[in-house]
């Protein structure tokens, strides 16, 4: 008896065009708050309502979340940043400033939106713009620049980025 490797046998069956249609639908028209591509976190109430924090007493903002993921496999790295506004004066961190080295790095997959105090959300649809920092002898040191609209007491901005790195760089970390 000669040796089988595979016992099941496939079988092909007709799918009915109404579902197939129904299915390239669907396709076609996810809304974009579904997108794969949008990778904002859900804000929970308790962030929503939050006037201050008990262990940073008058601070005009504070980060609720920074999120960095590397790849050793792929020269990229992802970051999320996301930030309560407190006070009038914490209004400033609508300004964003994303550094970089030009020629080693390039920033990607840009998103950003402000949610208001009472959990509406405004997506940033603005372009960023390249700010120079410092240029010299071939570095050119740089940032990307944008503001976020409607950014409030009580408002949460959030936004992400990937840095593409064009080099590798290994770095040799020694203890002291």
């Amino acid at each position: 008896m000669p040796l089988r490797c595979f016992t099941t046998v496939l079988r092909f069956t007709t799918i009915p065009r109404s579902s197939l249609v129904v299915v390239l639908w669907a396709i076609a028209f996810v809304p974009p708050a579904l997108n794969a591509s949008d990778r904002f976190q859900a804000v929970s109430g308790e962030e929503l309502m939050m006037k201050s924090e008990p262990l940073a007493p008058g601070a005009p903002a504070i980060i609720l979340l920074r999120q960095v993921d590397r790849d050793d496999n792929r020269p990229n790295e992802y970051n999320y940043l996301r930030v309560k506004i407190l006070t009038e004066e914490g209004r400033k961190y609508a300004d964003v400033e994303i550094e970089f080295l030009k020629d080693i790095v390039e920033i990607n997959d840009l998103k950003a939106r402000t949610i208001r105090p009472d959990g509406s959300i405004i997506n940033y649809e603005g372009k960023a713009f390249e700010k120079t920092i410092v240029k010299a002898k071939g570095l050119k040191y740089l940032a990307k620049t944008f503001t976020l609209p409607d950014v409030q007491v009580g408002s949460i901005v959030e936004y992400y980025w990937t840095y593409n790195y064009k080099k590798y760089f290994f770095r040799l970390a020694l203890d002291p």
